[in-house]
């Protein structure tokens, strides 16, 4: 005797969801972290470099005609913002050598926290990462990545220009 059951057939929604796909790519950044730990500083120039070209290449960011640090990095939180979604709102402060870069709500928020929750400290951030590229890149000086701040809804990173 042969029994015919009826399958049951799930369809894939038409439009993927952007919160589901942000957090899985949040716990693929915590994962990263969790297995490297501080050793994940050393992906930071890697990462950055990619993620200004990409900026550059796919996105439109272009830094010509401009030396002045607030107005390149005026241009970068543009695209990070507009064309990425990166955050709700992002905001870079150059005050002398010091670079402070202000998001809110941005997509990788939620992985910083398990970090917190954890008890470790994030030591990468590729935003940032790739900021200190582009200041490298355009002005020859080096950047220091000091401290990552994690809070609710915000993140903040305080860089430092080196030379």
């Amino acid at each position: 005797m042969i029994l015919m059951m009826e399958a049951k057939v799930v369809k894939r929604m038409n439009e993927r969801s952007e919160e589901m796909a942000t957090k899985i790519n949040n716990l693929i950044l915590y994962g990263i972290y969790k297995v490297l730990g501080a050793g994940a500083k050393g992906l930071g120039n890697s990462i950055g470099e990619e993620l200004l070209n990409t900026m550059m290449e796919e996105y439109g960011l272009n830094f010509e005609g401009s030396n002045d640090p607030q107005e390149l990095l005026n241009r970068f939180t543009e695209v990070m913002i507009n064309t990425f979604g990166f955050a709700e709102r992002g905001e870079i402060d150059v005050n002398g050598n010091k670079v402070t870069l202000k998001l809110d709500n941005p997509m990788d928020l939620y992985a910083l926290q398990l970090l917190e929750k954890k008890g470790m400290k994030p030591v990468l951030y590729p935003m940032a990462n790739a900021i200190a590229v582009a200041i490298k890149k355009f002005s020859g000086k080096n950047v220091l990545i000091k401290e990552i701040r994690v809070s609710d809804k915000h993140v903040e990173v305080d860089m430092l220009i080196l030379g």
